[in-house]
């Protein structure tokens, strides 16, 4: 193909209408962004003013300007009423689909959806017809033509952005969005990813946007505000017209004088406050009462623009005005067909009276051959539609929607046209029109990814359906909606009134529903307990919260009222209650009540049942021995969410595989599950799911010594984490906090505040645990006694489940520093539980290493168990993680409990001092350093030998390949029977072999048999 013609969609109609005046600054931003946007770097630009203010004007004059300078131009626009989700995009993806589809438009096979790497073969060779056939079909997706399947959010996005980048690469594009305020989330979301995977392209986007605080939705907002920090967005601002520009228009618009003009100006300028609608509005009034209207502008004029619209009506004939108000309330958009079938004229007569309001410039034709019309401005439409009578208004409603129905909807936006219309016109009867036309849009919208637009028509369907049964199933649907877009809190705020309704049919459904929003912030798993177990029923006692769950499983809802709920979901409900007695502290219950579901699950069969029980399981326990089997049911899931493309469920199955991964000190693991992760994030757009993955790689970034990127990459994380939705109370600032609190403690910040605290702060209105650790590092340590026992004896750190073990490090280090026995004890017996795992702060806020290092350290502080060896088990599991930091950390210790002790031990201190140092100085870690400072007096030796081997376990090793038992071992070095089993299990954990043999041949391999 030699190109892609688009030029019947070079134009905006409006472009060349009327003149254009004023805007030079303006323009020549614009003109600026164009020519930048041509030299390969993309371009936005979003336009804002009041209502009026000529936002769509200087986007019609730019396509006008842009349209014959080797630019392709693209225009779309959106309804103030109910249209697709994805508006302003639907017209020009249409139009590039069209292209695509017919081969007009080749599809770049580097701009496939999928983002393939430089030099494969999808980058330097044409897509196949396969490839076309996607995208077209995701195309179709996104313009409201057909479902979504068994596409993710981000196949749409990107189709719409492999177009984007095809029809650029053809000519320089130029892409047009009015009115971008009325947008709804799933657009926003559509622009900002087309803004973000863009960069490189020859392409301007030119946004119009009302700057009114009322018009401002907090999704625009929040999208804009994000789009700030990339190169090359701006946001022009339109003020007023100029006295001058008014003028000009005087001039060359109305042909008014020269000095009549002059004389004028000033007035129509002050009447108008420079706003360009208004000043149209106020001149064309003028003008129609002749050159008297300009020689004497203080006359009778309108002074507002309402008052002009209502002046235009009255130059109607009698019986046009009702036409002009059918139009109105029809929409932005007025097919004439439609407009003339529906009214109560005769058809000539209905022409006749379209005719008046074009000339009375009440109306505009959309196209040349008049085939549709719009009102010149929305303030114009918003202005006659509060004119009329509410009881007419709704009357001409029913109308429209009548004969929209019987004209047949063909697309998700024709059936919301419907919708709308019976929704307006439901008080005369239609409420069931309204009902089954809202939630036909809403599974529309749903199957069209558009969760957000979903639930608010599901939720629209409720509100004014009188059927309470069926008003109900529609809140639940759109609790489910605004849970699928990531906002929990909105959908746990729908379910719970149901849940705790004991006549609704759907208080279980509502319970389950509730319970599943509510464990990813777990703001009350005591609230969600409560409602499982009213809905399920209550124990014989009537003590609700005292079930046994052994009574549960056994009685259910099917005991009292059989037929009430089917199986499936009380085996949800039975699994998310399990759930949330495990978040509520009541582990056991939690377990026994999962694994009964689980196994129920398995019998019931039904991929959808077992993937949401396993979801609810992957939160109970934390030894050991539940990690293994935690581990097996996470990996379980994500295989069966890949085999039945399940993102939502892959996104908490692969985040707790990293969880794990980390836990156990398994590397291969944590990379897995975090790239499984990251497909959930692309293929959900979930900012949850993408929170979760960048506490990984900070955890990751952070263990490694990556100090720099985890302090950036900490601050990305606080603009995620804020558009989280949360509770009021719960806010990721916290989190935000305590990476930057690690962080700082590693490379030395914390003195920065030293004199901000006083050693006297209240414990109980801040955070102690993080009070306690800043004493602890600033030395403070009258102040590190206080907070440290305020937090033993308030039992403080009990009610905070997310973060108690992360805490725990906090305390350890605390009761080591200050040599205290008593609380060393309390500390080390509450993390006895995690000896052999890695310790984190909740789902890998940050990562704090392994439990052995901090128990190595109470051991040695108390005087008791092995604390050789756990520094033996945590060193092992520091390295087999790559993790250098974290080895960094266990060395110094180490090395520091013999100081501490006195103990010459059976290891080589001043070696590990010596690699610890060489660790620190080369990661930045200033808290290592300043630990190894009270290492003094040790002889910071030779570098270590393989897997950190010291001297000693070398001179064993070879004893060992010699075939010699310990007690042989012991005699030929003089040591006891006990530290020479002690260097042999430190070896074998070291170097990672099963067995004295296998031992014996790493020695060979690694020559140290000489």
């Amino acid at each position: 193909m030699s190109g892609w013609s688009a030029s019947e969609f070079r134009r905006w109609n409006e472009a060349a209408q009327s003149c254009f005046v004023g805007r030079r600054a303006e323009r020549a931003q614009l003109q600026d962004a164009w020519a930048a946007a041509r030299g390969g770097s993309r371009q936005v630009r979003f336009v804002a003013g009041e209502p009026g203010a000529g936002k769509s004007r200087l986007l019609a004059q730019l396509a006008a300007d842009l349209g014959s300078d080797d630019a392709t131009v693209l225009a779309g626009t959106c309804p103030s009423t109910l249209g697709s989700p994805y508006e302003p995009f639907v017209a020009p993806v249409a139009a590039m689909r069209t292209a695509i589809a017919d081969g007009a438009l080749p599809l770049d096979g580097a701009a496939q959806s999928g983002s393939p790497q430089p030099g494969s073969s999808q980058a330097r060779h044409p897509p196949d017809a396969q490839a076309v056939a996607g995208t077209v079909a995701f195309l179709d997706t996104v313009a409201g033509e057909r479902p979504a399947g068994r596409a993710s959010r981000r196949d749409l996005l990107d189709a719409v952005v492999a177009s984007v980048r095809s029809a650029a690469a053809v000519e320089p594009l130029v892409l047009l969005l009015d009115d971008v305020h009325w947008a709804g989330e799933t657009a926003w979301e559509l622009l900002s990813h087309l803004v973000e995977q863009t960069a490189g392209l020859p392409l301007l986007l030119v946004a119009a946007q009302r700057s009114t605080a009322t018009d401002r939705p907090d999704h625009l907002v929040r999208h804009v505000a994000a789009l700030y920090r990339l190169d090359g967005v701006r946001r022009i601002d339109l003020p007023p017209l100029a006295a001058e520009d008014v003028e000009e228009y005087l001039v060359q618009e109305a042909k008014v004088p020269e000095e009549l003009a002059r004389a004028v100006a000033a007035d129509v300028h002050g009447r108008t406050g420079g706003n360009a609608y208004f000043m149209r509005e106020l001149v064309q009034t003028l003008g129609a009462r002749g050159p008297a209207g300009f020689v004497r502008p203080d006359g009778p004029t309108p002074p507002s623009v309402q008052d002009a619209v209502e002046a235009r009506l009255g130059l109607l004939a009698p019986g046009a005005r009702p036409t002009v108000e059918l139009a109105a309330v029809i929409g932005d958009v007025v097919h004439t067909d439609l407009l003339v079938t529906t009214g109560a004229a005769p058809p000539e007569e209905a022409l006749g009276h379209l005719d008046a309001a074009l000339d009375a410039h009440l109306l505009e034709p959309v196209d040349e051959m008049v085939t549709a019309v719009r009102f010149r401005h929305a303030i114009a439409r918003e202005v006659v539609l509060g004119a009329i009578p509410s009881a007419r208004r709704t009357a001409l409603h029913l109308r429209v929607a009548r004969a929209l129905e019987a004209r047949g909807a063909r697309s998700a936006a024709d059936v919301a046209r419907v919708a709308h219309h019976f929704e307006a016109a439901h008080l005369l009867g239609y409420r069931a029109e309204a009902v089954r036309y809202l939630r036909l849009a809403a599974v529309l919208a749903a199957e069209g990814l558009a969760h957000d637009e979903a639930a608010d028509l599901y939720e629209r369907a409720a509100a004014v359906d009188d059927d309470r049964t069926r008003a109900d199933d529609a809140v639940l649907l759109a609790a489910r909606q605004r849970m699928l877009a990531g906002a929990v809190v909105r959908s746990r705020v729908l379910a719970e009134p149901i849940a705790d309704d004991a006549a609704s049919p759907h208080r279980l459904r509502a319970a389950v529903q509730y319970e599943d929003a509510n464990w990813r912030t777990n703001v009350d798993a005591g609230r969600s307990v409560a409602l499982l177990r009213a809905a399920l029923g209550p124990a014989d006692d009537g003590a609700a919260g005292h079930h046994d769950p052994g009574d549960l499983r056994a009685r259910g809802p099917r005991a009292r009222d059989p037929g009430a709920h089917d199986e499936q979901l009380q085996v949800r409900a039975l699994a998310g209650l399990g759930r949330a007695l495990a978040f509520d502290g009541h582990d056991q219950q939690g377990r026994e009540l999962i694994d009964d579901s689980i196994a129920r699950a398995r019998t019931l069969g039904g991929e959808d049942l077992l993937a949401d029980v396993l979801v609810a399981s992957l939160v109970q326990g934390s030894s050991v021995t539940d990690a293994e089997a935690k581990l097996g049911r996470a990996v379980e899931l994500s295989e069966l969410c890949l085999r039945t493309h399940d993102l939502w469920r892959l996104g908490p199955a692969a985040s707790y595989r990293t969880l794990l991964g980390y836990q156990r000190g398994d590397a291969a693991v944590v990379r897995a599950g975090l790239a499984d992760l990251r497909l959930a994030v692309e293929g959900t757009e979930q900012r949850y799911f993408g929170y979760l993955a960048g506490c990984v790689d900070f955890s990751q970034h952070l263990a490694a010594g990556r100090l720099a990127q985890a302090a950036r990459l900490s601050e990305r994380l606080l603009e995620i984490g804020d558009a989280v939705e949360l509770d009021a109370h719960v806010r990721t600032d916290g989190q935000f906090g305590v990476q930057q609190f690690v962080v700082r403690r590693e490379s030395g910040g914390l003195e920065d505040v030293r004199g901000l605290v006083t050693g006297d702060e209240d414990l109980g209105e801040r955070w102690a645990p993080g009070l306690l650790a800043l004493y602890t590092e600033l030395g403070m340590r009258d102040a590190a006694r206080r907070a440290l026992w305020w937090l033993i004896e308030s039992r403080a750190i009990e009610s905070l489940p997310g973060t108690r073990v992360g805490v725990l490090t906090f305390l350890s280090d605390a009761a080591v520093a200050l040599g205290d026995a008593e609380a060393g004890r309390l500390v080390r017996d509450a993390l006895a539980p995690y000896r052999g795992l890695n310790i984190m702060f909740g789902s890998l806020v940050s990562a704090m290493g392994s439990a052995d290092r901090y128990l190595g350290s109470l051991d040695a502080l108390l005087g008791t168990g092995d604390w050789e060896a756990d520094f033996a088990r945590a060193e092992e599991m520091d390295r087999r993680m790559g993790a250098r930091l974290h080895v960094a950390h266990t060395l110094a210790a180490h090395a520091l409990a013999h100081a501490r002790t006195g103990a010459d031990g059976w290891c080589d201190v001043g070696a590990l001092a010596a690699e610890a140092r060489s660790i620190a100085t080369t990661v930045g870690s200033q808290r290592v350093l300043r630990m190894l400072d009270g290492v003094g007096g040790i002889d910071h030796g030779p570098a270590r030998r393989p897997a950190g081997l010291t001297e000693r376990e070398v001179e064993v090793l070879r004893l060992v390949a010699q075939g010699l038992s310990n007690r042989e071992i012991a005699r030929s070095l003089v040591i006891s029977g006990n530290t020479a089993a002690n260097h042999v299990r430190s070896i074998l954990l070291k170097t990672g072999c099963e067995n004295r043999t296998r031992a014996a041949r790493y020695a060979a391999t690694h020559d140290l048999l000489d």
